[in-house]
């Protein structure tokens, strides 16, 4: 199994002097179109996409969704449920364990299913207009395919379990800079039974699993409390999330994680500026705990050199007792 590429991203953060680094299976491969010249590659819950060469970085970019017929959906769950199943719960166990022995001593490795969440593989493998029409003409539809994907990553989980893996983050953007991308209670009824099926099967064990969403989250901050989430990661500044309200409001029922600027600070900001949003993030989630400081999401036009004074700032502003 190829684990040459995430190994080295493991390397990169502990050369930077990060504490830990999360790592993850993407369920993809290439595929050939005739009409189409581009390198693309598509995922085993019908998204198509683009695999891009960024400065020497592989990153796959979503095109389009092909599964927009419930017939179309009927083959990919029994692929899921079926051959999918044995062929990732074997690959991801063999994975961690292979990574996380070579780095364990020096950095915490952490399991993402970043690109396979429960939420982006529903609504980009329908395609969002599809997906938004099934929302509102056939709900049990669109929770039975939420429920089908939390349990092939539950089962996934399971295996990084016996990995050795013990904390968990479930990818998935509900929201847009303005709010999220349906109401409060759509979420509550057609994506919470999917998402207490990962919690579940990770708590059953003794582990954690935090929730990563950009864009404006605060109404849906009881949510991600309801469906058993244990930290929320992101808290993106530009998208008007209040780090000071989410801490009142629920620092003591979530780990908080994120919040440092990657649209300006982390890629274009100076050491002040850098050393300034660390110091804010610390003095207003820091105290009492429950905060760990970290990027609000990562592209590559974010500098290693910002990332390394952010360290700097959490080794100088985040020693306890917080004095700020």
């Amino acid at each position: 199994m190829e684990t040459s590429i995430f190994s080295r991203c493991v390397e990169a953060a502990i050369e930077i002097g990060l504490d830990c680094m999360q790592i993850g299976i993407v369920p993809v491969y290439f595929i050939d179109d005739p009409n189409d010249d581009r390198n693309l590659m598509k995922d085993i819950f019908g998204r198509v996409w683009e695999a891009k060469n960024n400065e020497g970085n592989f990153n796959p970019y979503y095109l389009y969704g092909t599964m927009n017929t419930p017939e179309k959906w009927e083959e990919i769950k029994e692929n899921i449920e079926g051959p999918m199943t044995e062929k990732y719960t074997k690959m991801v166990k063999k994975f961690y364990r292979r990574i996380n022995k070579k780095h364990k001593d020096k950095i915490f490795v952490i399991v993402t299913n970043d690109l396979a969440g429960v939420f982006e593989s529903a609504s980009q493998g329908m395609g969002m207009a599809y997906y938004s029409k099934m929302v509102h003409k056939n709900p049990k539809f669109i929770k039975e395919v939420h429920e089908v994907i939390a349990e092939f990553t539950a089962v996934c989980y399971n295996s990084y379990m016996d990995a050795g893996a013990e904390v968990f983050v479930e990818s998935g953007d509900l929201a847009y800079h303005t709010g999220p991308m349906m109401s409060p209670k759509k979420f509550n009824e057609l994506l919470l039974p999917a998402y207490k099926i990962i919690t579940d099967t990770v708590h059953e064990r003794g582990c954690k699993v935090i929730l990563h969403t950009d864009g404006q989250v605060t109404p849906l901050l009881d949510f991600v409390i309801d469906c058993g989430f244990d930290g929320l990661h992101s808290l993106e500044p530009t998208a008007g999330v209040d780090l000071a309200l989410v801490k009142k409001k629920v620092g003591d029922k979530l780990c908080l994680m994120g919040n440092i600027d990657v649209a300006h600070v982390l890629t274009y900001g100076t050491k002040k500026e850098v050393y300034d949003a660390v110091k804010y993030a610390i003095k207003t989630a820091g105290p009492g705990g429950g905060y760990i400081v970290s990027a609000a999401n990562m592209h590559p036009g974010v500098k290693v050199q910002n990332l390394r004074w952010m360290i700097e700032a959490v080794q100088t502003f985040g020693n306890y007792p917080i004095k700020l």
